[in-house]
């Protein structure tokens, strides 16, 4: 076999192997598969829209809101019956409890002056005649209410209570001459909030008392 012929075989072979190295294997500068950024589909408007999450709301649904409570959101957008109630039944306490005590300071902010004025002639009568109150607040049942009207630019809300107080009013010589001190008795009342429609303000303010 010419020499020639057998020199240009094993050069052939040797580049075919070297070509087959580089080949198979990865440079330093070629990311692992961890490494590779993955590819995805770009999604249509459509897909957004779809996959969006829907709004969340804090509103309780119209469904499921007491018709008293409807015909409050019918007028107040973001009315919410809970923190109604609960804030009538807390009001409740603190007025009667204040009442009692014959110190309406805390409680002027959210009682109409005309109710106040009352309130400071039963005080002022009470005395005058020498008389204190022995007051306990035991506690009270959910509130109901009873109605919901508009009444011009306001909401007027009617809200019954009842609740157990041991109350009993004693004379100058701290004899008893109204209730008794040791009896728990259920007190039912009937009060009227009112507040405007247009504001962003949720307080209401009781305009008028009555009781059972």
């Amino acid at each position: 076999m010419d020499l020639s012929l057998i020199i240009f075989a094993a050069l052939a072979l040797f580049l075919s192997y070297r070509l087959f190295n580089v080949l198979g294997t990865r440079g330093g500068h070629e990311p692992d598969e961890a490494d590779r950024p993955i590819l995805r589909p770009v999604p249509t408007a459509d897909e957004i829209e779809a996959n969006a999450a829907p709004a969340q709301s804090n509103l309780t649904p119209v469904e499921k809101l007491p018709l008293w409570a409807k015909e409050a959101r019918e007028h107040v957008a973001d009315f919410e019956p809970k923190p109604f109630l609960e804030g009538a039944k807390a009001a409740y306490e603190m007025v009667v409890e204040a009442y009692a005590s014959g110190d309406l300071g805390d409680v002027r902010g959210f009682v109409a002056p005309d109710v106040i004025h009352s309130f400071e002639v039963a005080i002022d009568g009470r005395q005058q005649a020498g008389q204190k109150v022995d007051f306990t607040f035991v506690g009270a049942e959910q509130p109901e209410v009873m109605t919901v009207v508009r009444e011009s630019e306001h909401l007027s809300a009617e809200v019954r209570f009842r609740s157990e107080q041991v109350r009993a009013v004693r004379n100058e010589a701290g004899e008893v001459v109204e209730g008794n001190p040791e009896q728990v008795v259920t007190v039912v009342d009937t009060w009227t909030f009112t507040r405007p429609i247009d504001t962003n303000d949720p307080n209401w303010t009781l305009v008028a008392t009555s009781a059972a």
